[in-house]
C-alpha cells in the first residue's frame, strides 16, 4: 500500500478558506473578459464589417479584450 503525505495546514488552492469563509484572489492577469464583454465587442465587430463569421468575431472579441488586461 502506498504511503499517504500526511494532511497540510494550507488550504488546497481555489478552495474556500477555513478560516474566513472567502475564496481567494485572483490577479487581474488570470481573470477573462465576462462573456457579455466579449459578445458585445463580437456584435460591435459584427455591424462594422456588415455580416461575417460569428464565431470569428468571437475569437477576435476576446483576444481584444485580453490583449488590453
Amino acid at each position: 500500500m502506498a504511503a499517504s503525505k500526511p494532511p497540510s495546514d494550507k488550504p488546497a488552492a481555489g478552495k474556500v478558506s477555513a478560516s474566513n469563509g472567502s475564496m481567494p484572489k485572483r490577479s487581474a492577469a488570470n481573470r477573462k473578459p465576462g462573456h457579455d464583454a466579449i459578445a458585445k465587442r463580437a456584435h460591435e465587430i459584427y455591424e462594422v464589417e456588415g455580416g461575417g463569421d460569428p464565431d470569428s468575431h468571437r475569437l477576435q472579441a476576446e483576444r481584444e479584450l485580453a490583449d488590453k488586461k
